[in-house]
């Protein structure tokens, strides 16, 4: 049986990482959303086991995304990534693949709103 080509057609997150911005006498004045890449995502309905998964990781979980792997991700630490998806930002509570590494889910936490 021929794989289907799934579609990822509800939007574009940015993911990046958390920026600190400082003052000329190195003094840390705020964060700012440093970006890194963007990806075409599929919204996910969360299950009871991802907010158990949540849970135990001391986190609240807002919204779950799916998109496809690229290679350049293998590289980038994923212990510190944030995401910015209609114009909110959230932390990465995980990173998961499925078993052919063909796709990522992103379970997300939402921080705030993007100021720019």
């Amino acid at each position: 049986m021929k794989p289907y080509r799934e579609t990822f057609n509800d939007g574009f997150m940015q993911y990046g990482f958390s920026k600190t911005a400082r003052s000329e006498s190195g003094k840390a004045v705020g964060k700012s959303f440093s970006p890194v890449g963007k990806l075409a995502y599929k919204e996910l309905s969360c299950r009871d086991r991802d907010y158990e998964l949540a849970g135990v990781l001391d986190s609240k979980l807002d919204r779950k995304i799916k998109t496809l792997a690229p290679p350049s991700f293998k590289t980038i630490s994923k212990s510190k990534l944030k995401v910015v998806v209609e114009s909110n930002e959230y932390d990465v509570i995980e990173v998961d693949t499925d078993p052919g590494r063909r796709y990522l889910f992103f379970y997300l936490q939402k921080v705030g709103a993007v100021h720019e």
